[in-house]
């Protein structure tokens, strides 16, 4: 069970692209690759969560930090929604 919040739009998003998880598995706190993201999976992913929540992913969070856990994107994203800069054009 993961002990970060995060919105159940966020885990949709995140469930269609982890190929090794159980739809009724909870997402575990381990990186991204050992459920299944590769880097096709990965490119979606981002793309798929920049328009979810309106924000860019930038060069200078895009690094293998990133896929670490579940969590960690999530803190990733909330930070970028907090930041104009990172805010995806309307």
């Amino acid at each position: 069970m993961s002990l970060t919040t995060w919105p159940a739009s966020f885990e949709a998003t995140l469930r269609r692209y982890l190929a090794a998880l159980a739809p009724d598995q909870d997402i575990p706190a381990e990186p991204l690759v050992d459920l299944g993201l590769d880097s096709l999976r990965a490119t979606a992913l981002l793309a798929a969560l920049e328009q979810e929540f309106g924000v860019d992913f930038g060069d200078e969070v895009l690094d293998p930090a990133l896929f670490s856990s579940a969590g960690h994107m999530w803190d990733v994203v909330q930070e970028l929604m907090d930041d104009p800069v990172s805010r995806a054009p309307q």
